[in-house]
């Protein structure tokens, strides 16, 4: 069963923020997710073009008047 279980790590040594209910010894695997936030992503994809492409007319596959396919 997973839990998540929220620490602090300082000296080289991962410190829980809560009392945990583990017995002595007992392994455990540790995943650190860096989320990097929504408006970041848009920020750094405006800024370096990222979706500069769709302004080219090739990518327009419909027509501006009836919307169907070209």
């Amino acid at each position: 069963m997973a839990k998540v279980i929220h620490a602090i790590f300082e000296d080289g040594v991962f410190r829980p923020v809560e009392k945990i209910s583990l017995p002595e010894h007992q392994e455990v695997e540790i995943i650190i997710e860096e989320d990097i936030p929504t408006n970041l992503i848009a920020i750094v994809a405006e800024r370096t073009g990222s979706f500069d492409f769709l302004a080219d007319e090739i990518e327009d596959i419909y027509s501006i008047t009836d919307g169907e396919p070209i």
